[in-house]
């Protein structure tokens, strides 16, 4: 143990109490408090001299005694304490903590930052608080990455006692709202039991920030871009909204409270209370969500009463409701696990995203971009520096080709039927309305739903599918114009070649295939008009003869078996099946049966209403294929048109002009004449139609009708398409409903 006395005091004192007076001449032989005492080192010295050796420093007496003293001094050898010189810290050593520190910094290994800091660091700061501070900063300014580099000064003498150093640092960090932040700062270190460590204040994560003082973060969300049909009427929108809520501090009368909200709002009183139980006082407690048209009458029903406040906010609204549900599609807040892949886009929980429709194609667009102030605030909220701002930008509006009116009459066509109705202008391959039964309330994605409301949304009947996109199903008859072109093209057939269209069909040895009716003998044209299946047999079969791959390569080049290219849309591919794709995917070859499916679209065949839609907007272009059109233009928030849209080509049918007018011809009859499948639908109708229906079998008990024409066969403006899941025959039962949205759309023009 160490002594607190004096080296020199300490060994006289041990000789006064051995040897007392009589011995004080030997204690002054042993040079006791005389002799030079061993140097003690600067702190300078302590850094740069090697260490010193641990023996210890000896005195012993002259070798000559006085004559005089007969008494034997017995040998004494005291140990002089001489302090350890330090380690020599060396510029490497120095070099790898600030490295280490800074790495770890970047990586997020906020412990690992925590273990290189000094003593005094760590006493003011647990780590536990140290790594949470770390953490909640980097979330809280939406960080997604931070690096820092060092610049090491030429002149590494530390300084002071302990030993300490200070290195110049640059901190770039990258944020998902504020972007590309620098910074320049100091890393200081100090040299201690051994090693350098760093000396850490708040201030090294923001210049200027203390223990007492917070980064604060105040993001800027901007409104949403709207949805407009191309009349500018408002599709989706972020419109003002009038929130009731409760403020549980101002409640004098509380069954009072509770039944005025509940019989207003149509919500059970439990269910309010339970709202805002938890609250602080003077918390305002959101309950309901009420249009903005609505807030006189709130006022005057709930204005009076103590604790019951009204705010207007901004909310996502959809005025038609189910009616454009599906193209417009919803948005929806972001979720806590979504925040994983979001949050490096500047998005935090509760920021709306589109997740269906154009809301979730047009994204990018509607979203604008988020503004936020980043800067440092004392304990009185007074700001003591602001590192960053940047402004927010409004989202763009994204104008379609949709006539809200169109839309709207579209879905009163389909009469709550399962399926779709699709109406287009051949013209510029606009899409005027696009419907899809089930349908939902994208408003309830918003404002909230029960649970009644949420099983219906995720029921059997699948109300989010659009069907007219995404929807695959056997075509049926309405396939045939494509057997036909390949037939007349590839088959050898001419339109004079006459078909036996009687109840069988026997072309298929041991198979027996029916017609839908007995029809007599027709030739080509007429076969198409009356829907002829054993002229399509007939066709199929011998394509498949020739080459099994004809009549697949010819409905991919009427766009079937890949996207439309629609712009706003996540339409589906559909399936085009060919011998390839049969060994591969069903494991058996492909059989002439297979191509005498296809050739009356049945079979493994699948396609979209939209795909078949345009299709025949091809027909009525004379065999130009494009992309269908539903978005025209996005515009910035001033107004001034950023970007537009035209229909692209996507290439030419392959049928000779010639060749398609035949198939127009055999169209034509469809709805004019008595053998036509949809005359008895058009009876009496004096607009002029080139269509075709079908009825698809399926895996239910009951086909699928189809119905597509257009108007008229020479100058087409209008084509509709109508699919009815289980509908049955086309000719009966989705002609009708052809035929209705037609005279809606030729008696309102659009202007």
């Amino acid at each position: 143990m160490r002594s607190l006395l004096p080296d020199g005091l300490r060994v006289g004192f041990f000789c006064f109490l051995i040897f007392l007076m009589p011995f004080l001449s030997a204690c002054s032989r042993l040079g006791l408090g005389h002799g030079p005492s061993a140097p003690t080192p600067t702190a300078s010295q302590q850094i740069t001299a090697p260490a010193a050796s641990s023996s210890s420093v000896v005195a012993t007496a002259p070798a000559t005694s006085p004559t005089q003293i007969t008494t034997t001094v017995p040998a004494f050898s005291p140990t002089v304490a001489v302090p350890t010189p330090s380690p020599t810290p060396s510029a490497d050593a120095l070099q790898n903590t600030v490295n280490t520190f800074l790495q770890d910094w970047h990586d997020g290994n906020y412990s690992d930052m925590y273990g290189l800091l000094g003593s005094n660091a760590q006493a003011s700061i647990t780590e536990a608080k140290f790594v949470a501070r770390y953490t909640d900063i980097s979330t809280g300014i939406d960080q997604i990455s931070v690096t820092a580099t060092a610049s090491l000064p030429s002149d590494l003498t530390p300084t002071g006692t302990p030993p300490t150093v200070s290195v110049p640092i640059h901190v770039t960090r990258q944020l998902a709202v504020l972007g590309t932040l620098q910074e320049d700062n100091v890393l200081p270190l100090v040299f201690e039991a051994g090693a350098w460590k760093v000396a850490w204040t708040p201030g090294l994560i923001f210049k200027d920030l203390t223990s007492n003082s917070v980064v604060q973060y105040d993001p800027v969300t901007p409104l949403r871009g709207s949805i407009l049909d191309r009349n500018g009427k408002v599709l989706a929108e972020d419109g003002l909204v009038v929130t009731v809520g409760v403020v549980p501090g101002e409640i004098k009368d509380e069954p009072a409270l509770l039944n005025a909200l509940s019989s207003y709002l149509n919500i059970p009183q439990n269910q309010i209370k339970q709202a805002y139980a938890s609250a602080q006082p003077d918390w305002f407690v959101p309950i309901k969500d009420i249009p903005e048209s609505d807030k006189a009458a709130a006022q005057q029903k709930l204005g009076g009463i103590l604790g019951i406040a009204m705010r207007e906010t901004h909310q996502r609204m959809y005025p038609y409701g189910e009616d454009a549900a599906h193209v417009v599609g919803y948005a929806s807040p972001v979720l806590q696990p979504e925040l994983k892949t979001l949050a490096a886009k500047g998005y935090d929980i509760g920021d709306l995203i589109g997740r269906s429709g154009l809301e979730a194609w047009g994204e990018d667009i509607l979203r604008g971009q988020k503004g936020a102030t980043l800067s440092i605030v004392d304990s009185s909220g007074q700001v003591i520096r602001v590192i960053a701002q940047k402004e927010s930008v409004p989202g763009q509006t994204i104008v379609t080709t949709l006539d809200i009116n169109y839309q709207i009459q579209a879905m009163k066509t389909l009469n709550k039927k399962t399926g779709s109705l699709i109406l287009m202008d051949p013209r510029d391959n606009s899409i005027l309305a696009i419907a899809s039964y089930p349908t939902f309330d994208p408003n309830l994605f918003i404002t909230g739903m029960t649970d009644a409301q949420w099983n219906v949304i995720n029921g059997p009947n699948d109300p989010l599918l659009f069907r007219a996109v995404n929807g695959l199903y056997p075509t049926g008859s309405i396939f045939k114009v494509i057997t036909m072109a390949a037939g007349l093209e590839k088959g050898g057939f001419k339109t004079t070649d006459t078909f036996n269209c009687g109840l069988d069909w026997n072309g298929l040895p041991g198979v027996t295939l029916h017609n839908w009716k007995a029809e007599g003998t027709l030739n080509l044209i007429q076969g198409l008009t009356g829907s002829c299946d054993p002229t399509f047999y007939t066709i199929g079969l011998k394509l498949n003869q020739i080459d099994p791959n004809i009549l697949p390569t010819f409905a991919r080049g009427f766009g079937l078996g890949q996207s439309t290219g629609v712009i706003g849309l996540a339409d589906s591919a559909g399936l085009v099946p060919d011998p390839a794709w049969k060994e591969k995917n069903v494991h058996q070859p492909w059989y002439d049966g297979d191509g005498v499916n296809l050739a009356i679209g049945q079979g493994y065949l699948l396609a979209t209403p939209l795909q078949m839609a345009n299709l025949y907007t091809a027909i009525a272009d004379h065999g130009t294929l494009r992309t269908p059109l539903l978005v025209s233009q996005i515009k910035g928030p001033d107004g001034s048109v950023v970007k537009s849209f035209t229909a692209d080509s996507r290439g030419t049918l392959p049928v000779s002009a010639q060749n398609l007018g035949y198939i127009v011809e055999g169209m034509k009859g469809v709805t004019s004449t008595p053998l036509g499948t949809a005359y008895y639908a058009w009876k009496g109708s004096t607009i002029p139609m080139a269509a075709k229906t079908g009825s698809a079998e399926n895996e239910t008990s009951k086909a699928h009708a189809w119905f597509v024409g257009y108007t008229t066969p020479d100058q087409p403006r209008l084509l509709a398409l109508v699919m009815l899941e289980g509908g049955e025959l086309g000719g009966e039962f989705a002609a009708p409903l052809g035929r209705q949205i037609i005279d809606y759309a030729v008696a309102h023009p659009e202007k």
